[in-house]
């Protein structure tokens, strides 16, 4: 492990791009191996595949240690969590090995009937040509059809055992769930001709998926059983309100200027974005006293600034985190090398996420990275945005980004949010009036300090108030709260 950190400390002395490293840093297990979670096609491995690193740092795949999960080929999963929802609502099972069947593509049948049992459909008699009685699906397919969910092909067949497209199921969750709304964004894959556009539309409205990081849908791409897990499990957690946990408490902690959010989730997890300076360590560690927080399940390293690590520093040698997310741009600093290297120290696992993944951080949450890069020249740029949703109430966590990254999330993403945490502290580089227009905050966290670069820039101000977001800084009310309740949200200062 420590082989792995030098590496990365001496690339980023050379300014040399992260992506030549042979992996991430990250913790290791007592048999020296770990899994992998972005990037992992460059390297020739599976997203959540298990391996180990020789001396040389060479990947080795040979005898690997799968986690233990609900199913033989769950445990550590990008979709653990979703596939778990269902199960444990008793909508889905796996297969007679042990398996859950994340790869396997999931048929017209097998949705059919997940779907029957979680909206409670009377069966109906089917009159497709390939389905008899005797079908184990029959009656769950005659169901989807009759509410108008599903239906045939030209022939009269139902094809019960064909894949479904991502197309397909856009349309068909739009149908049974009843989901509206239009998004702003578009696909470059996706015409406005296409005959699915309008459901895609909806889907990305309602924060169901994303695309994919190259501006794609897929449309034709056909659905695996963990992928329409996802899918399923975000629409039950947004609109289910009997599976929801808690509430969700977002604190903007006044660390002078800097920025630092501890997120408290619905279900008991941590999340701590960023530190402020070095100096603000020991004010966030004596916040985090004061609420009870004795652990970090995930630490988030927006960029490599100092007046955002500089304080996690503190945090990393006086509270336990389980996990670093981390953007990957590396930096010259003595602060960013002392990062690093408690980091390596404590074997703390450290990922480094994708534009436009989803974080599965808490079951109740829709968790979406709208920017993370590593190979901009600029660190603002490398900012890891969040945006996180419970329920009916949503952040939009942007760190130091940019008016050119605020564009590009933009085209590719619902950025809507009732609370902005808005880009570099107020800065003129920020916080653009077409983004506002998109993002419509509620109300708008301004996180600064004393400071002499003009931040908040009086232009950012007018612009927030021109739409009629409500602004709270640090600098003025101090540590902000922000808690969802059942019919909004509450804002507590001082």
């Amino acid at each position: 492990m420590k082989k792995l950190v030098v590496l990365f400390l001496t690339v980023s002395l050379f300014l040399i791009p992260i992506s030549k490293v042979s992996a991430s840093p990250g913790g290791t297990d007592s048999s020296g191996g770990h899994t992998c979670w972005t990037n992992c096609a460059q390297y020739g491995l599976e997203t959540g595949e298990y391996h180990y690193h020789d001396a040389n740092g060479n990947i080795i795949r040979d005898n690997p240690k799968p986690q233990p999960g609900l199913f033989t080929d769950t445990g550590g999963h990008w979709a653990e969590a979703n596939i778990n929802l269902l199960y444990e609502l008793g909508l889905v099972g796996g297969y007679s090995d042990g398996s859950f069947g994340v790869k396997k593509s999931i048929t017209r049948a097998e949705v059919a009937v997940i779907i029957t049992r979680h909206l409670d459909l009377p069966t109906a008699r089917p009159s497709f040509t390939d389905v008899t009685s005797k079908h184990w699906a029959y009656t769950s397919i005659g169901a989807v059809a009759k509410a108008d969910i599903m239906g045939g092909y030209s022939g009269g067949s139902f094809k019960p055992n064909a894949a479904i497209t991502r197309a397909e199921l856009a349309a068909m969750l739009v149908r049974a769930y009843d989901l509206t709304g239009k998004s702003s964004i578009s696909f470059k894959d996706v015409s406005t001709k296409h005959w699915a556009y309008g459901v895609i539309q909806v889907l990305v409205h309602n924060d169901i998926t994303g695309g994919y990081p190259d501006n794609t849908f897929r449309p034709n791409s056909n659905v695996n059983r963990a992928e329409f897990a996802s899918f399923l499990a975000r629409i039950i957690r947004n609109y289910d309100v009997n599976i929801a946990g808690g509430e969700i408490t977002a604190h903007f902690i006044n660390v002078g200027q800097g920025d630092s959010i501890l997120l408290e989730t619905p279900n008991g997890k941590n999340v701590l974005i960023d530190g402020g300076n070095r100096y603000a360590g020991d004010e966030v560690i004596d916040y985090l006293a004061k609420e009870g927080i004795n652990s970090i399940d995930v630490m988030v390293a927006t960029h490599p600034d100092a007046d955002h690590i500089g304080g996690l520093i503190e945090v990393l040698k006086k509270v336990p985190v389980k996990k670093v997310l981390d953007s990957g741009k590396v930096h010259t600093t003595q602060t960013y090398t002392d990062y690093l290297t408690l980091i390596d120290q404590k074997d703390i696992p450290m990922e480094i996420p994708s534009k436009g993944e989803f974080l599965n951080i808490d079951e109740d949450l829709v968790v979406q990275v709208l920017n993370s890069t590593y190979s901009s020249s600029d660190l603002n740029e490398s900012s890891v945005v969040l945006k996180v949703v419970h329920e009916d109430v949503s952040f939009l966590l942007t760190g130091d980004a940019t008016m050119e990254n605020e564009a590009n999330m933009t085209l590719q993403y619902n950025v809507s949010a009732d609370i902005l945490k808005a880009g570099h502290h107020g800065s003129s580089t920020s916080t653009s009036s077409s983004f506002l227009n998109k993002v419509q905050p509620s109300i708008t966290i301004l996180s600064y300090g004393d400071n002499s670069y003009g931040h908040p820039n009086s232009e950012v101000v007018l612009r927030l108030k021109s739409i009629g977001s409500k602004i709270f800084s640090t600098y003025n009310d101090g540590n902000i709260i922000v808690e969802s309740t059942e019919n909004g949200f509450t804002v507590e200062e001082g």
